[in-house]
């Protein structure tokens, strides 16, 4: 072997140099970390979830919701229905059952919801897709305060009339385009969605 140091390269490379680049988020000019990463306030690397991944973790949700909420609005209706048999007011309950069924039916988005996320990082649909909610500035599962943040919003969203459940559906797609992958309900609560 020769002493010599290696060969400079081909004058058509301008971004060859012998130095290593610079560490990620080091404010140095060099290679910038690849897209689908973020770095958390420890400065630990994550990659992120895709939006694919997390939309087939909303949907998984969504469903197990849906099931869950029919099987108790179909018991709730069934008791209430033989409960009032002598009653001639139809409407009466009609109405009793569809506000006990809202009432029913966030409450479970809410128990579903905000505990997985607040004390694993993950509802079904995430742990089926292989995703994950983490603190943006620790890494650490969100906790509850941040899993409320992030579920209040996007779930009252629909109250305001006419344009309600446009902004919702925004919270959701603003994912697309923020470079780590952020909804407005991550951003809020200050939480990323990671691969695991």
């Amino acid at each position: 072997m020769s002493d010599m140091p290696p060969p400079p390269p081909p004058p058509d490379d301008s971004n060859w140099s012998s130095y290593p680049p610079p560490p990620p988020g080091s404010g140095a000019q060099g290679p910038q970390p690849a897209t689908g990463w973020a770095t958390t306030g420890t400065g630990e690397s994550v990659q992120l979830a895709s939006a694919g991944a997390r939309l087939g973790a909303r949907i998984l949700d969504i469903v197990i919701i849906t099931v869950a909420f029919i099987i108790l609005a179909v018991l709730g209706i069934t008791a209430a229905v033989g409960a009032d048999s002598n009653t001639d007011d139809a409407s009466a309950l009609s109405v009793g059952a569809l506000v006990v069924s809202v009432l029913v039916g966030a409450a479970i988005g809410l128990l579903y919801e905000v505990t997985l996320i607040a004390t694993r990082g993950q509802t079904l649909g995430k742990m089926a897709t292989g995703i994950r909610v983490v603190r943006a500035d620790n890494g650490l599962v969100p906790g509850w305060g941040k899993s409320v943040a992030r579920w209040i919003i996007p779930a009252l969203l629909p109250i305001i009339p006419l344009i309600g459940w446009v902004l919702s559906l925004l919270v959701y797609i603003s994912l697309l385009w923020d470079k780590s992958r952020q909804g407005w309900h991550d951003k809020a609560a200050g939480t990323l969605v990671i691969k695991v």
